[in-house]
């Protein structure tokens, strides 16, 4: 009824921020050692992404039905950020010939919403270049409700280049937010001199995109640049005005870097990149405050499945990681 939607449409605006890890505050500090809850009850992954047992599902055939014509919710609800993704898809197929399908569990390709909640759906894409070890994409229409495009590009190992992460949110008509940038793997002054610095002249060009996360929420000192774009509005009328040129803007530059760049192959090299994106995929998936929109529509389990086994497979579960941290003190009284 009225009532129910217009409770629950209240429950996921309050889902203001992005995927990225921008936000939140850790659960790890409040975590302490108990005893193992069951593997089904945490969401637990129980082996990597590649060798997983669920049924495997590929992205290049299903991303022919973007861009979607319709909203789950109704034809009446725009479909705010369906551009950007379709942009984005043909830009990789028409530059990226050899792109090929990065396959992952089908039940986290696709949710719907169940009958006692609001119309809303979600669908993910993955797939793989030479240069770029993993390309997801995410888009989730709830009708007026939400309307999100979330995408994280990572490199290849051979090269130190920042991630590319990318959250356009809308909730209600009032609540619209952006956020897209290079992320660096490291506040080197070098590697920020010669990965994120040359963003400025771009950057500029869009004063509305010019704001800045509040402090309580965004730490520049990991994973985050000076250089990102952030904007925050009360309609939808920048969005296709400043957010799209600027979107395709900074994207455009990043592969024109990485076009330019020669990978480092050496171990050690590999070793370090490698690690350092690991580190940026346990700070996000523990950071991660889109992880309550997910449990809101689709539940606990699958919202945590989805988190660890594709947003950040790299990552391991800080129930996991505490486990094995009692472990060793146990071992050593």
């Amino acid at each position: 009824n009225a009532s129910e939607e217009e409770t629950q449409r209240a429950r996921v605006q309050r889902i203001t921020f992005p995927m990225t890890a921008a936000l939140s505050v850790s659960a790890a500090a409040s975590f302490r050692c108990a005893p193992p809850l069951s593997a089904a009850r945490l969401g637990r992954r129980t082996a990597p992404l590649s060798l997983s047992m669920e049924a495997q599902v590929e992205s290049l055939e299903r991303s022919k039905t973007i861009p979607w014509k319709e909203s789950v919710a109704g034809k009446d609800h725009n479909l705010l950020y369906m551009p950007f993704i379709d942009w984005h898809l043909n830009y990789f197929k028409d530059n990226f010939p050899a792109m090929e399908d990065f396959p992952f569990d089908k039940e986290l390709s696709y949710q719907r919403s169940g009958e006692k909640k609001p119309p809303a759906v979600i669908e993910s894409w993955q797939f793989k270049t030479e240069q770029f070890r993993k390309i997801r994409m995410t888009y989730i229409d709830a009708g007026i409700n939400a309307q999100v495009y979330n995408c994280v590009i990572y490199p290849d190992y051979k090269y130190d280049m920042p991630i590319l992460g990318i959250d356009f949110l809308s909730f209600g008509k009032k609540k619209v937010l952006a956020i897209l940038d290079l992320q660096p793997l490291t506040q080197d002054p070098e590697y920020l001199e010669k990965y994120i610095q040359p963003l400025h002249p771009i950057r500029t060009k869009y004063e509305d995109l010019c704001g800045r996360m509040s402090s309580k929420f965004y730490d520049e000192a990991r994973f985050f640049s000076k250089e990102l774009l952030f904007g925050k509005f009360e309609d939808s009328s920048p969005v296709m005005e400043s957010l799209f040129p600027a979107f395709q803007e900074y994207f455009e530059h990043y592969i024109d870097v990485m076009n330019k760049l020669e990978g480092d192959e050496s171990p050690e090299a590999i070793a370090r990149v490698k690690q350092l994106q690991k580190d940026y995929d346990q700070y996000s998936a523990e950071k991660d405050p889109a992880v309550g929109l997910f449990k809101t529509y689709w539940g606990e389990e699958w919202a945590e499945r989805f988190t660890y086994e594709f947003l950040f497979s790299e990552a391991v579960p800080v129930h996991e990681s505490a486990e094995e941290g009692c472990k060793v003190a146990a071992g050593k009284q």
